[in-house]
């Protein structure tokens, strides 16, 4: 059903430090990326999200957003995410689940061919890799019509907000009830300006809540 990229253990920098980055962004740390991973090579798409749900084939073109089968599958909360991944993982017998948010942002900026970790999901420029407000013509498109990053990952940025395991905090806040009910978002959607759209770009909401940009890519362990 979903087609898997393999994601290397590794360490690096989480974040960034630059100026005119959102405060969120630092400070940047080290992590650790202590086992190796699968990570869905595409967003999840319409088709293979209604298997699990048929009844969201209503939502369909809400907001003339996400038509076709092959179009990334939006108007989903974080708990309709997990809940797919517990569907997916009893059907298989295998365990998925969302990425965490370390995760996420390793493999949306690591190259391991030049050992290097790029701004965007594929390299110094969005435009060849990315769905967003230059080019999207305000419209989601098509999961793996842009060019895919290093590790073979599609629409890392651009194109639908991806949730994320964590409850959103500020790194190093030190705080547990920051944003108790909210969960981390990653990438940038189709109508994100630039700067939403790098790999250390963060967003986040309440867990129950849909919208038209909000979808998911899967992990496996």
């Amino acid at each position: 059903l979903i087609e898997l990229v393999e994601i290397p253990a590794g360490s690096y920098y989480m974040g960034s430090e630059g100026k005119g980055e959102n405060f969120d962004e630092a400070p940047s740390h080290k992590v650790n990326i202590s086992k190796a991973f699968r990570m869905g090579a595409t967003e999840v798409t319409n088709a293979q999200y209604e298997l699990f749900r048929p009844e969201h084939k209503k939502l369909r073109g809400k907001n003339n957003v996400s038509t076709e089968d092959d179009d990334a599958v939006v108007n989903v909360s974080y708990q309709d995410a997990v809940d797919f991944c517990q569907w997916l993982s009893e059907k298989e017998g295998k365990t998925y689940r969302l990425p965490t948010e370390a995760e996420w942002e390793y493999a949306a900026k690591y190259d391991p061919e030049s050992k290097t970790y790029h701004k965007y999901a594929g390299g110094s420029s969005p435009s060849s890799y990315a769905w967003y407000t230059d080019n999207s013509q305000n419209a989601l498109h098509s999961v793996g019509t842009k060019s895919a990053n290093a590790l073979g990952l599609y629409d890392m940025s651009g194109n639908v907000i991806e949730w994320c395991q964590d409850i959103y905090t500020n790194y190093g806040s030190g705080n547990p009830d920051l944003g108790k009910d909210e969960r981390v978002l990653r990438g940038g959607y189709y109508g994100s300006a630039i700067s939403a759209v790098k790999t250390t770009s963060r967003g986040s909401c309440n867990y129950t809540v849909k919208q038209p940009a909000f979808g998911l890519r899967l992990c496996l362990q």
